[in-house]
């Protein structure tokens, strides 16, 4: 009788695991329709999403969020060093309210990725759905 009942404890536990795995990745995989969330200016110019920003480019890069002026941000610099078969780089600058365009290009190679997000200070609040806006570094364009 133990013997059924540790297995049925047992398929009950697997099934609730399952569950709440699937549960999980549907947050962060969910569907995301790709616009970010956050709009980010360089200078007051909105930078399209994807758009190539050229290594020699000057100025202050702000956020807006739901019509919000200058919200707290992070960005992301994903550089790949040209270095075959190793991981990508990642440098960050968080919760920043703006930040001069040149302190990451500093860093930044042609065909690195720049992604700016919006600051949240607790992970619980993180909306997983949310898709950070991005910029690919270019050369002297």
């Amino acid at each position: 009788m133990r013997w059924y009942a540790f297995l049925l404890s047992s398929l009950l536990s697997a099934s609730m695991l399952a569950t709440q795995s699937v549960k999980t990745l549907d947050k962060v995989n969910g569907k995301t329709n790709g616009t970010p969330c956050v709009q980010a200016f360089l200078n007051a110019d909105l930078l399209q999403d994807g758009v190539f920003l050229s290594k020699k480019s000057k100025g202050i890069i702000t956020v807006t969020k739901d019509k919000v002026n200058k919200i707290y941000f992070n960005v992301t610099l994903k550089s790949n060093i040209g270095k075959k078969d190793e991981p990508p780089i990642y440098l960050r600058f968080i919760k920043q309210k703006q930040l001069d365009i040149s302190e990451i290009l500093e860093y930044a190679e042609e065909g690195d990725e720049i992604y700016i997000e919006e600051f949240v200070p607790s992970l619980n609040k993180i909306n997983l759905n949310c898709t950070p806006a991005s910029i690919i570094v270019g050369s002297n364009l």
